[in-house]
Parts: C-alpha cells; sequence; structure tokens
C-alpha cells in the first residue's frame, strides 16, 4: 500500500505542477519513486518466498512458521532475500511502463484529463498488461529465486542465486521460450488490478480536488500549467489635424 501511493502521489504531483511532462522526465522520474518506495522490499521478499514456496506442487512446508523455519535452519537468512535485486530490477521497468502508457492512452481517451470511469479503467488494464507481459522474464528469474526449484538447483550444482544465474538456468531448462512462462496469466491478473487501482485513484483525487479546481478554473490539469490570460491590445485613434 506504502508503494502504491508513493507512485500515484509522485506521480500526479509531477504532471500536475511540471509543464509538458515529457517521456524522459516521467522515466527517470518513476526509476527514482521506485528505488526510494522499496526500501520495503525486505519485507516483501521474505513473504513472497514464503508464499511460493508454499505454493509449489509436492510442497514439503506445512505451515508458513514450518516453511519459515526450514528455510532458516537449511539455507539460511539469505535465501529470503536472493531475489531482492531482481525484485527491484523488475520494478524499475515495470513501474515506467505502467505509469508512461497509462499517461498514453489518456492522451487518446481523456485528453483533457475528466473523471471519466470507463476510460480511467480501460487505460489502467492496458497499462497493467503491457507492463506485466514486457516484464515477465524479470518475473520468471525472481520466482526460480523463490522456489529453487529442484531441476534448476540440480543443473546449477548448487543453489541459485542472483539474476544471471537465475537466467542462465532457465534458458538452459526451457530455452528462450521460458523467460515468458505464465505471461498470459501474469496478464490476466494485473488488468483488474491496475484498473480498480487507477479508477479508485481518480476518483478520490476527484472527490478532494473538486471543489479547488472550481475556485481555480485558469488552471489547466492537461499541461500543468495557467491557461494564459488573452493579450487585449487596446488601440488609440488620433483625428487629424
Amino acid at each position: 500500500m506504502l508503494a502504491i501511493d508513493g507512485w500515484f502521489v509522485t506521480f500526479d504531483t509531477l504532471i500536475f505542477t511540471v509543464p509538458n511532462v515529457v517521456l524522459t522526465l516521467l522515466l527517470t522520474t518513476n526509476v527514482l519513486i521506485t528505488i526510494l518506495v522499496y526500501c520495503n522490499l525486505c519485507k516483501r521478499c521474505m513473504i513472497t518466498v514464503i508464499k511460493q514456496r508454499l505454493q509449489v506442487y509436492g510442497t514439503p512446508y506445512r505451515s508458513t512458521l514450518d516453511c519459515a523455519r526450514k528455510i532458516f535452519v537449511q539455507e539460511g537468512w539469505q535465501a529470503f532475500y536472493y531475489s531482492f535485486g531482481t525484485q527491484l530490477i523488475l520494478n524499475i521497468p515495470y513501474q515506467s511502463l505502467h505509469f508512461v502508457m497509462y499517461e498514453f492512452t489518456q492522451d487518446l481517451l481523456n485528453r483533457d484529463r475528466e473523471y471519466r470511469p470507463l476510460t480511467h479503467v480501460f487505460s489502467g488494464g492496458i497499462a497493467g498488461a503491457v507492463a506485466a507481459g514486457l516484464t515477465t522474464p524479470f518475473d520468471v528469474c525472481k520466482t526460480l529465486l523463490n522456489t529453487q526449484e529442484r531441476s534448476a538447483v540440480t543443473r546449477e550444482g548448487g543453489y541459485v542465486r542472483g539474476i544471471l544465474s537465475a537466467a542462465r538456468a532457465v534458458y538452459r531448462l526451457r530455452g528462450f521460450i521460458g523467460f515468458f512462462s505464465g505471461t498470459t496469466a501474469r496478464v490476466v491478473f494485473q488488468i483488474p488490478s491496475t484498473a480498480i487501482a487507477w479508477v479508485v485513484y481518480e476518483f478520490f483525487k476527484y472527490v478532494l480536488t473538486k471543489n479547488w479546481q472550481h475556485s481555480h478554473p485558469s488552471h489547466s490539469y492537461e499541461h500543468g500549467t495557467p491557461t494564459p490570460t488573452p493579450l487585449v491590445v487596446a488601440t488609440v485613434t488620433s483625428s487629424a489635424d
């Protein structure tokens, strides 16, 4: 929740205050914000490792506590953070693509940036689908690092550690196509998630800012700059002597 709040608030602040936010600025900003917000990644990495190992078919773990205890005893605390770097790398392009695609779609469907739920749902879904699909290779590597699949561990001669080691194991086991395993499921999962997130965010933004916008009618949200006041030129005619 903290990460989502940080992305949305920072994104909207920039769009609102910086005139004509360009693609490069948006990408750079999302990279920095993702890094700052993901200081809570330590907690998420541990939870994700336990969740995914419990979800693996034929898992030897009986419960969450049993899983955490056995991982700690057998592999050490480092096992909870094998995918830390991969998770961070994954979220940089994901969030960058996510926000860029949302703005691009909004430029096509809702250029005046009014509150129109259907456009927010559609734009959010498209943004999530594109971002999820293009970053699937990172997610595949992250899952392998978290689950330490037996075939991969055996092939590598030990635990898989780091994104390069994971990428090498995926390629050896399944070839290039292996990097896009689960793409459909990942995209289908993200479409409703991002669509709901954006329409809820836009709704509360509309409710909280509509009074302010009515009191500042000269401000154009689309460009983030005040609408220029028309220039009035006074002409004085003089009579001939």
